[in-house]
């Protein structure tokens, strides 16, 4: 029960300090508060996760602090390129992206901060661990637990929260990548009816053209002998067509303009749904574009962007 009690305790207060470091470090880059914390708390799991690995795993090399930081590298990497990897993998976005620095691994991880989470476990074990640990095993064993169970409690309902609203900010943006392809669709076919509709209606023109230029070279030749006859046939002839020209003009139009017409509709309706989805505000939305506003998907990054307006036009929100 005490070691569970310690490992929870820790890894809580290395998740809270996980996320005193980040909002710090936006702080002094960005000149403002933002919670960088991907949970709506004040805590960074990643941090506490990460800091139970080195502490658990490499305690052995303490005195060792070449290896001790070549291992904290090692644990720390692996762990960013898994988290990264996970929610590329099932949510289709970059939270991060490392890919424009130098020696990265497909952008989960790059050297650079790969040195830096080396030289925070050596840190870690040497300096800050024994001053955490010896603050938590002075506290009452009663009071501990109870504040690591009230902690924990708060956590989980913080997780599933996190994770809905995650689900649901994903789902927004894949919803809105459909309708707009399908909007793309629609634009397409319409200008396809108004070209065919046009290029049908030249053609029997050019038709009926054909067969009076036809009909009156062949009358040419016998025009002397039955002059009278053939004008009246030409001028019957001419009659006809011309009615036939009219008639499946009409039909062609009235078919184009129908089509035409449906195809408009159906523009203007997938365009009053993509407005009402791109305007509706997913719960903890604004909070994770606010945390992480280089979030990067491959498929749908311009209705990202487009989100990213619609939550955060009033300005990042602070912690």
């Amino acid at each position: 029960m005490e070691n569970i009690y310690y490992i929870i305790m820790l890894f809580l207060i290395y998740s809270f300090l996980g996320w005193v470091l980040e909002v710090s470090y936006s702080a002094v880059k960005k000149g403002r508060l933002i919670n960088r914390g991907f949970l709506n708390g004040a805590w960074c799991p990643i941090y506490g996760a990460g800091a139970l690995m080195i502490l658990y795993m490499l305690y052995p090399l303490e005195d060792n602090i070449p290896l001790l930081f070549a291992g904290s590298l090692i644990l720390t990497s692996f762990l960013e390129f898994l988290t990264g990897f996970v929610l590329k993998k099932n949510y289709n976005t970059r939270w991060w992206d490392y890919s424009d620095r130098h020696f990265n691994i497909k952008g989960y991880v790059c050297l650079e901060c790969s040195l830096v989470w080396g030289a925070a476990g050596v840190l870690l074990v040497k300096v800050l661990n024994p001053v955490i640990s010896g603050l938590v095993l002075l506290l009452p064993l009663w009071a501990g637990v109870s504040v690591a169970a009230a902690l924990s409690a708060v956590f989980a309902v913080d997780c599933v929260i996190t994770v809905l609203a995650l689900n649901n900010l994903c789902s927004q943006i894949e919803g809105l990548g459909k309708i707009a392809a399908e909007i793309r669709s629609v634009s397409d076919e319409l200008s396809v009816t108004v070209y065919e509709g046009a290029s049908e209606l030249k053609e029997i023109k050019e038709t009926g053209d054909s067969c009076i230029k036809e009909f009156k070279e062949t009358s040419e030749t016998k025009l002397k002998e039955f002059k009278e006859t053939n004008e009246t046939k030409l001028k019957e002839f001419r009659e006809t067509n011309e009615t036939r020209l009219k008639e499946l003009r009409k039909t062609t139009s009235l078919r184009s303009k129908e089509h035409r017409e449906a195809l408009e509709a159906r523009k203007s309706e997938l365009k009053k749904k993509y407005k009402f989805l791109l305007n509706e505000r997913k719960f903890c939305g604004r909070h994770l574009l606010t945390a992480f506003p280089d979030v990067k998907t491959e498929k749908h990054q311009l209705q990202l962007e487009k989100l990213k307006k619609k939550y955060l036009k009033r300005g990042d929100s602070d912690v």
